[in-house]
């Protein structure tokens, strides 16, 4: 299972700590009836954009809100909570990292053309929308522009320029950046993490605490740090990058491929905080600094090269494109063990 950006939650989601400033605008709009008919919710995986859509869309649906949020308890939020409240339509790609299809998007027409069931807003659930194909998108478009009464069409991405300029542009973008390290520590501290394992975890999920939480398990450090030990030997030599790219190539149970490019950015990441600035941080990575031939500011352009080479493979996969992997992988880690020779 890949990392997710949400954590089991309780039935009725509420805002996250990091999010009060975007809920109290959309909560002012919805009150006083000037709501978007679309709303675009942007940032990067772990920032909980989808429980921040539940928490949205549970209060829009419910028949008396307390204090700014779902009761929890009227008919529409036991409805909501048992998924088939009859104004709430969930579009999602039939398996994990597949395609939003036309198909799918076809069925908002049913939805959009009849009255609200329960006499209140209707509201679509779009996730990923990066994930539409252009048919798909093109339907939704047509959605878009000529929006129906009450509907209000939810859009999460973490890749907004995986979308039509032309859907953008029709959508209210609520932008969701990292919280301070400060306020994403307590959080995660508070979830029940260990300082240390919270600081490695949160650094490497370039400071999302929802996906932060996720890498701190067991099984995900595990597969982590397996990782870091492939790069390790690749810059030692010990291993060729065509026999690591092979056992690498399918991702692994809890990791997904560009998580895994993600942690190697990251390394890099610190690897050039560290040089630069002259400080220490993690053993490992340490190491890895210590083998880089050259010193000063010469010593980082490849290091640049290569974290770019890794961003523009990580937008590839984002952007639904399908590259063979081992090849990736190859190209990838020859250019890293290079670094070092």
């Amino acid at each position: 299972m890949s990392v997710s950006e949400t954590l089991e939650q309780t039935s009725i989601p509420s805002p996250l700590p990091w999010q009060a400033q975007q809920w109290r605008r959309l909560g002012i709009q919805w009150r006083a009836g000037r709501c978007p008919h679309a709303l675009l919710l942007t940032g990067q995986v772990g920032l909980g954009k989808r429980r921040f859509a539940e928490a949205f869309a549970a209060l829009v649906l419910c028949e008396q809100p307390r204090n700014g949020q779902a009761c929890g308890g009227c008919r529409d939020c036991r409805l909501w909570q048992a998924g088939s409240h009859p104004d709430f339509l969930r579009l999602e790609p039939e398996k994990p990292g597949g395609a939003l299809k036309v198909e799918q998007i076809r069925q908002l027409g049913n939805f959009v053309a009849r009255t609200s069931g329960r006499g209140g807003a209707r509201l679509v659930w779009l996730a990923p929308a990066e994930a539409m194909n252009i048919n798909a998108a093109n339907a939704l478009l047509k959605n878009l522009e000529e929006p129906a009464p009450s509907v209000i069409f939810l859009l999460i991405t973490g890749s907004p320029s995986g979308l039509l300029p032309t859907i953008r542009s029709r959508c209210q973008s609520i932008v969701f950046p990292p919280p301070s390290e400060e306020m994403a520590l307590q959080w995660l501290e508070n979830t029940g993490f260990e300082n240390a394992v919270a600081r490695r975890s949160l650094a490497l999920s370039g400071g999302a605490p929802l996906m932060a939480a996720a890498l701190a398990g067991t099984e995900a450090r595990a597969e982590r740090e397996q990782f870091l030990q492939e790069l390790t030997a690749l810059a030692q030599g010990s291993v060729n990058a065509v026999t690591a790219a092979a056992r690498w190539e399918a991702p692994p149970e809890h990791t997904a491929l560009d998580q895994l490019l993600q942690f190697w950015q990251q390394w890099l990441a610190q690897m050039v905080h560290m040089r630069s600035c002259d400080l220490s941080g993690d053993a490992q990575v340490m190491a890895l600094l210590q083998r880089l031939p050259g010193t000063g500011e010469e010593s980082l352009r490849p290091l640049f090269g290569c974290y770019d080479l890794l961003a523009q493979a990580r937008r590839g996969l984002m952007g639904g494109a399908n590259p063979n992997r081992r090849l990736l992988l190859e190209e990838l880690m020859i250019r890293w063990a290079r670094l070092f020779s």
